[in-house]
């Protein structure tokens, strides 16, 4: 029984590790995309105030 054990630990850990790591990259992705509408945005207000 302690085998089993052992490998269901090691399953629902990985689980959870894998979750965890998609998580935080889907955040991540969204945090860098919004950083560059944000500075899409500031270099069309600049563009548009030197005249081009």
């Amino acid at each position: 029984m302690g085998i089993l054990e052992t490998l269901a630990i090691s399953l629902g850990t990985g689980l959870a590790s894998s979750l965890a790591t998609i998580a935080a990259l889907k955040t991540d992705v969204r945090w860098i995309k919004n950083v560059q509408d944000d500075q899409e945005m500031r270099i069309r207000e600049l563009e548009r105030y030197l005249g081009r």
